[in-house]
């Protein structure tokens, strides 16, 4: 008898650790969650939060300015040289809790949303370009400023930017 109850409180250990792990998993990585990649990411930005990096919404992230300042800076300088005619190219990227910017990932999809493959050196002009703007706001939570994603998309149409949003 005595066997038998050391062999069910051994299951529900092993369960109950499963669990736990299986939990911490899925509360400390999102989709979507971008990773810090040697090959592309700049080694001097750091992130300030270990585990969660929030979304703008939720943190209250912002541009001074807004968006009209967003598209005002970067509207001069930024073309559609290496982009397909038609889409939406999207930049993603991090904001740490000092309203420095970094990890960029880049997608592009076409007018019926399917994925685009842009070539590694344009996303890296938009990358270039997006991080010469000064004036990120990093969110707050409970006061205490973090890291929080933030993304800008630029609308191509017959080989020409038309907007940024």
């Amino acid at each position: 008898m005595k066997s038998k109850l050391n062999i069910w409180l051994l299951v529900s250990f092993l369960i109950a650790g499963m669990l736990s792990l299986w939990l911490y998993i899925k509360l400390t990585h999102y989709v979507g969650d971008i990773s810090y990649d040697s090959a592309i990411d700049s080694p001097e930005f750091k992130v300030c939060g270990e585990y969660r990096t929030s979304q703008y919404y939720q943190t209250g992230t912002y541009y001074q300015g807004g968006k009209k300042a967003i598209k005002k800076q970067l509207w001069s300088k930024v073309n559609a040289d290496g982009l397909p005619p038609n889409g939406l190219f999207t930049v993603r990227f991090v904001v740490n809790c000092h309203g420095e910017t970094g990890l960029f990932r880049a997608t592009m999809t076409d007018p019926d949303v399917k994925r685009i493959e842009v070539p590694q050196e344009t996303s890296k002009h938009f990358a270039d370009l997006i991080s010469g703007l000064e004036g990120w706001v990093p969110g707050k939570i409970q006061g205490e400023p973090l890291d929080s994603y933030i993304q800008i998309v630029f609308k191509v149409e017959n080989g020409n930017i038309t907007d940024i949003f």
